[in-house]
């Protein structure tokens, strides 16, 4: 299109200038040195037009020769880029399909002819990690980050994702450790972290990183309670060498977690096993008032304050709206038991075994015999208990005979 227009100006011209020299020719002198060069209007115009282009021809060519290797290079480069990205296409397309070394093969050689090749290494880690090479996994990944310093945050938490998943935890969590020193608010790196804190049991950092987690709102209410909650009550149910290293424990928690009701029944079960019934019945007290949960109550029942008579008498009063609930039964038998008021607890173990029997009540009824004398029942009751403990389910069936 663009030569046809060329052609047709010229035409043009050629018609206009035809026109004006028509009816006198002209003719053009040129003197240099002595000497004098005459020729027609026409001539000279054709010559000139003929050594113009000449002169652009030559100058055509002579900017080619001297670009050949810039324009070479130009086109190998077009190329390779072109040859790459049919690599990487071709490679995820082998990666979802399952055909992982065929896809670690085109996505690693395509990664030496592009400009941006952490991608190529990226796929090419997937499918390494896919047959569990971890070593040429960990190259790739390498590779990925020497090409693009700038992708460090995402190639490492590819990198601990990986490692989690081929579970090599402490690798994975030393990984993420080093990443949030650098990136503290990255919620990735922090969900993360949780993870491989729970998968090795680690509840101490885990413990440490729970408000950070709770600061940067990684997970919802709901979730961010449960972990607070399970975290805090395998802390509270290990073995502890003194009553110091509980206190810096429920002190560390969460203030959410030291509110669940799980985790007040287990600290106060130790505080009980140190000898501090008064601040346990205290603190089980406070939590029944406000809500009321099987495990605060059961733990109660196991709390021995010196006034036995008054923490009987507290108890009863829960009577009111809850006279059927059966933990407060048997927390109820417990403490008249303690208390010495064995008609009391008589009442209460027989209103729990026609609620709902157990090994328990049978046992506390076994001791409300025996302190009335009443051996023969007592034997009675053992054997009950042994035999709802032993086979619970044929034991009930034969319960009302």
């Amino acid at each position: 299109m663009k030569l046809l227009v060329i052609t047709m100006l010229s035409l043009a011209l050629a018609m206009v200038l035809g026109h004006l020299i028509s009816d006198d020719a002209g003719f053009v002198v040129i003197g240099y040195g002595g000497k004098v060069f005459r020729t027609s209007f026409v001539f000279f115009l054709v010559l000139l037009v003929v050594g113009w282009t000449a002169l652009y021809l030559t100058w055509r060519i002579l900017y080619r020769l001297i670009t050949i290797k810039t324009r070479w290079i130009g086109w190998t480069g077009e190329y390779r880029a072109k040859r790459s990205k049919r690599a990487l296409a071709n490679g995820l397309v082998a990666l979802a399909e399952g055909n992982f070394p065929r896809a670690e093969q085109l996505l690693s050689r395509g990664a030496d002819d592009e400009l941006a090749p952490a991608i190529h290494y990226l796929g090419a880690a997937e499918a390494a990690q896919a047959q569990n090479a971890v070593d040429r996994r960990d190259n790739y990944l390498s590779l990925a980050r020497a090409a693009m310093p700038s992708a460090e945050v995402a190639i490492g938490i590819k990198r601990a994702q990986m490692q989690l998943a081929n579970n090599q935890v402490e690798q994975s969590r030393a990984t993420l450790e080093y990443l949030a020193d650098r990136h503290p608010d990255n919620k990735q790196i922090l969900g993360l972290q949780q993870q491989a804190y729970q998968e090795v049991g680690d509840t101490r950092a885990l413990l440490h990183l729970l408000p950070v987690l709770r600061r940067h709102r990684v997970f919802d209410t709901e979730r961010l309670a449960t972990l607070e909650r399970e975290t805090a009550t395998q802390l509270l149910a290990r073995n502890f060498a003194s009553f110091d290293e509980l206190d810096e424990i429920w002190n560390a928690l969460p203030k959410a977690a030291r509110g669940q009701a799980p985790c007040l029944a287990l600290y106060c079960q130790q505080l009980v096993a140190f000898g501090h019934h008064e601040e346990a019945e205290k603190l089980l007290r406070k939590s029944l008032t406000r809500q009321w949960h099987p495990d605060t109550v059961r733990q109660y029942g196991e709390v021995r304050i010196h006034n036995a008579a008054l923490q009987l008498e507290r108890a009863e009063s829960w009577l009111v709206s809850r006279a059927e609930d059966v933990d407060l039964l048997l927390a109820l038998a417990k403490l008249s038991v303690c208390a010495n008021a064995w008609k009391k607890a008589r009442g209460y173990v027989e209103q729990l075994i026609t609620v709902a029997p157990s090994p328990i009540a049978y046992a506390l009824l076994a001791e409300v015999h025996e302190q009335a004398g009443e051996v023969d029942d007592a034997a009675l009751a053992r054997r009950d208990g042994l035999a709802l403990a032993t086979h619970p389910v044929r034991s009930l069936a034969v319960l009302p005979a």
